[in-house]
Parts: structure tokens; C-alpha cells; sequence
């Protein structure tokens, strides 16, 4: 008996540990608050998944019904997207996708923009598939989702804002950056002569990325970098 009150503990313990190194699928912004400039060796690559948001909505009397036909509607739509190839997921805090749980304890439903009405905001993703014409296929798929739904009683599914992509562990990919980067350094050296060298700045920042087109996603550190003869002494800066 001890040895099993011993076991469990370390069994949760594990679990834990398993979920919490689990990689984060981040959505991936259009365009940079900041306005960083993209620098002269950047990563692109598909993004991992197309993902579209949706509200549940229900405009029934009674508040406790609308609840239940809304959450009636989403075990519908998991159920619904497992035959065509799509996974049912969630935002938080508008940035990191997870498998959707239709739970009152994960999910809030909260007022609708009408009176009497209710409403909780989903996901759905699909696979990327690399190729403009595969894109315009699984794009079609997630938009036309909702029409393949019988929603319970009052409520209703419909699309809200336009298709987003998502990209798992980004992280993964900056040691494939940095050596893009030195790839780019070590041409620019040996197409000069030996009396120049590159000095670069910024090169140890934190990775970054951000959409490109349809389907695509830019990853890039924001380095800079410049040429300067081998004996002369790079100004070295401080401070803000």
C-alpha cells in the first residue's frame, strides 16, 4: 500500500511534466505591431495549420437553455469535424491554440451584442498542405464547415473574422536561421577581399516570425550587420 501511495504521486508528477514540455502552437500575426523590418536572410516555410474562429450562439428566451443548445451545438460540431478531416480547438488569449474541451470550466459563454442572446467563440484547423490550389481547398473547407451543422434548437454557428495560421514551436526553428545567416555572412566575406570583415549586432535576439501570404510564415531574427576593414575597430555601443 505505501509503495503505491509512493507510485502515484510520481505517475501525476510525470504527467504534468509531459504536458507542460508539450509544444505551443502559437497563431501567427499578419503584420508586426512594431513594424520590424524583415533583414536580408529570413526562413519561409508552410505554417502548420489554417485555423478559422466561430461564434455559437444561441438567441433562445431563457438563459439556462441557451446554454445547454450551445453546448448541445459544440458536441455536435467535435463530432462533425472528425468526418471531414478537421480538428476542433480554442484561442487563448488570442495567441496560443489548444484542443477544444466542451466544459463549462473551459469554455465561458458569455452575453450576446443582442438581448437574450448568448454566445461562445471556437475554433476549427485544418492541416496546412503546401501549394496555392491545396490552400484554396482547405480554405473552402473550414469556411464551408458551418453549413454542414444542424444546430440545436435556437442557436446558430457562423464565421467570425477571416482564416488565421498557426505554426507549433517556432523555437525550434532558430538554430536553421542563425545558420542561414552565417551561410550569408560567409559569402559576403568571400566575395570581398581579405582586407574586409562582418560585424554583427543582434544576431543573439529572440526569434520572430509573422504571416506571408496564404499559407506561409517568415521566421527571422532581427540582425544587423556591417562590413568594415580588418583593422578597424567596430564602435561598440551602450546602454538605450
Amino acid at each position: 500500500m505505501k509503495k503505491a501511495m509512493i507510485l502515484a504521486p510520481l505517475m501525476l508528477l510525470a504527467c504534468a511534466v509531459a504536458v507542460a514540455e508539450e509544444p505551443d502552437e502559437l497563431i501567427v500575426a499578419t503584420v508586426r505591431a512594431d513594424n520590424t523590418k524583415i533583414p536580408g536572410t529570413s526562413l519561409k516555410r508552410p505554417a502548420d495549420y489554417i485555423v478559422q474562429r466561430l461564434r455559437v450562439s444561441s438567441e433562445s428566451k431563457e438563459e439556462k437553455t441557451r446554454k445547454e443548445e450551445i453546448f448541445e451545438t459544440l458536441r455536435l460540431l467535435v463530432a462533425t469535424t472528425k468526418e471531414k478531416g478537421i480538428e476542433p480547438c480554442n484561442v487563448i488569449d488570442n495567441r496560443v491554440v489548444i484542443p477544444l474541451k466542451v466544459d463549462a470550466a473551459t469554455l465561458k459563454v458569455v452575453r450576446g451584442d443582442r438581448v437574450d442572446t448568448s454566445e461562445v467563440v471556437v475554433c476549427i484547423k485544418a492541416r496546412v498542405i503546401p501549394g496555392v490550389s491545396n490552400a484554396v481547398v482547405q480554405y473552402s473547407k473550414l469556411r464551408e464547415f458551418p453549413a454542414s451543422l444542424k444546430p440545436a434548437g435556437r442557436s446558430a454557428v457562423d464565421l467570425q473574422g477571416y482564416i488565421e495560421v498557426s505554426i507549433v514551436n517556432p523555437a525550434q526553428y532558430r538554430a536553421q536561421v542563425i545558420k542561414l545567416y552565417a551561410d550569408d555572412a560567409k559569402l559576403v566575406t568571400s566575395s570581398l577581399s581579405a582586407d574586409y570583415r562582418v560585424v554583427t549586432r543582434g544576431i543573439d535576439r529572440q526569434l520572430q516570425w509573422m504571416r506571408e501570404g496564404m499559407t506561409d510564415v517568415v521566421l527571422f531574427i532581427p540582425y544587423e550587420y556591417d562590413v568594415v576593414p580588418v583593422n578597424a575597430t567596430p564602435l561598440t555601443r551602450t546602454g538605450n
